[in-house]
């Protein structure tokens, strides 16, 4: 017995697409990589409305939208980061930006590599990030008299 299973959407219709322009946006579905070079920016990759891959879920049947600010996977320190390499971001982009270690590095050939996790904005998001728990007995508790 074989299941049927409907085609992938397009990106246009993926719910971990965000349009950019007209047939232009970026795909969202995963979380960045760490890196072997210090102080990098994730960029997530730009692809065409009317392309597909195999991870695509129509975008009416889940909704992400977990910014990187309320996941658990992300760290940002007070005053946001000062890298000594900008890259090709300005400063105002690193002082909003945080550390995202949704994955740990992967082996290499190399002996010995040192890993670095790239930086996101805390509006970025993806698919593979997690909520975190907001801490509801202190929101909820009753100031004291």
């Amino acid at each position: 017995m074989s299941i049927e299973r409907a085609p992938p959407p397009n990106c246009a219709g993926c719910a971990f697409w965000r349009k950019l322009r007209e047939n232009e946006g970026m795909c969202r579905r995963l979380a960045p990589e760490p890196s072997h070079r210090p102080e990098e920016a994730a960029h997530f990759p730009q692809t065409h409305s009317r392309e597909w891959c195999g991870e695509g879920v129509a975008a009416a049947s889940l909704s992400i939208g977990s910014r990187c600010a309320d996941c658990v996977f992300w760290r940002h320190p007070d005053g946001g980061l000062n890298p000594v390499n900008r890259g090709d971001m300005p400063m105002s982009w690193w002082a909003h930006a945080g550390i995202c270690a949704r994955h740990a590095p992967r082996p290499t050939s190399e002996p010995g590599p040192r890993a670095f996790w790239r930086a996101t904005q805390d509006t970025d998001f993806c698919a593979e990030g997690v909520v975190r728990e907001r801490n509801v007995a202190a929101a909820t508790k009753a100031p004291t008299p």
